[in-house]
């Protein structure tokens, strides 16, 4: 069997750099050969999946949420899709959380050598993919305006810092929603949110919520629109409090929805910019990829 490894010299404050050998040799005690690609270039990942990636039965991607959305996105183009695997070393991991895996890479190998897989859910979005998240509105940009060196110095509290930034400059955005069923939502928004996993920048949104990865379902959460110090407020507290706050706050479940816009709208996809857009066709593909994932979340979130 042959596996892939992923990474770059940003991964983990480039603490991964020092323990390549370590995966090495810990992954050929059950993979024959193990190849190494190392990131010079935005779309690296995906330009070196789409050539060799079907050589592989495991592609273990090093790095944050946007590194593993770039794999998921050159995986789901091939005909013959590797198993995926995931080293968090990123600055929120929300992906990883979702899936149970550690930043202990000791513990991760572990899991990822046990071969615990399930295969989950991607979500199309016009022809592109994302596999966790999909925003619009406020803090959309946050992942990719807050600096590197931020971000190396406090880890996600620099998130947090151009958080409460962005959100003083409060963004209103006004679209149609469609969803499968014929439910038609409207109306002027602060934030919009479709998330297929219980975390956002390391906080539990949905703490009550068992959300399942493979039940062909997105989550979808929109603040309305009132004023900027209430819009502050509303979105601190779900953020705190999660689904259990409802002020202003509209919650429920999609297979597949429309939005529609006058204006172009800036979305944000696993954390990555996506174009702007005056209109989004989403989309599940059921049971997409199947990926490494640890025991606890493989009974918890996955439906058999």
């Amino acid at each position: 069997m042959r596996a892939l490894v992923l990474y770059s010299s940003y991964s983990g404050n480039g603490r991964f750099l020092k323990k390549l050998d370590y995966i090495a040799l810990t992954l050929k005690t059950k993979y024959d050969i193990v190849d190494f690609h190392k990131s010079l270039y935005k779309g690296s990942f995906s330009d070196h999946i789409l050539k060799k990636g079907f050589k592989y039965d495991l592609i273990l991607c090093v790095g944050g949420d946007g590194s593993v959305h770039e794999v998921v996105n050159a995986i789901m183009q091939l005909e013959k899709r590797p198993t995926l695997a995931y080293i968090p070393a990123g600055t929120c991991n929300d992906s990883a959380r979702s899936l149970g895996l550690k930043r202990n890479l000791r513990k991760t190998l572990k899991t990822i050598l046990e071969s615990n897989t399930a295969k989950i859910d991607v979500f199309k979005i016009n022809d592109a993919y994302f596999y966790y998240g999909l925003a619009a509105g406020c803090l959309t940009e946050i992942s990719y305006d807050t600096k590197r060196e931020l971000k190396k110095g406090i880890g996600k509290f620099g998130y947090y810092i151009q958080g409460l930034k962005s959100y003083m400059d409060t963004k209103t955005i006004s679209f149609e929603l469609e969803t499968s069923d014929g439910t038609i939502i409207d109306g002027e928004f602060s934030l919009f949110l479709a998330l297929n996993t219980r975390y956002l920048a390391g906080f539990k949104v949905h703490r009550k919520r068992r959300i399942y990865l493979n039940d062909q379902k997105i989550r979808i959460t929109l603040i309305r629109k009132t004023n900027k110090f209430m819009n502050v407020i509303d979105f601190g507290m779900f953020l705190i409090f999660g689904e259990s706050y409802k002020h202003n706050i509209v919650n429920f479940d999609a297979s597949s929805f429309k939005i529609t816009s006058v204006q172009s709208i800036a979305y944000n996809t696993d954390g990555e910019m996506f174009d702007k857009h005056n209109f989004l066709n989403v989309s599940v593909v059921p049971s997409a990829i199947e990926l490494i994932t640890s025991k606890r979340v493989l009974k918890r979130h996955f439906i058999k």
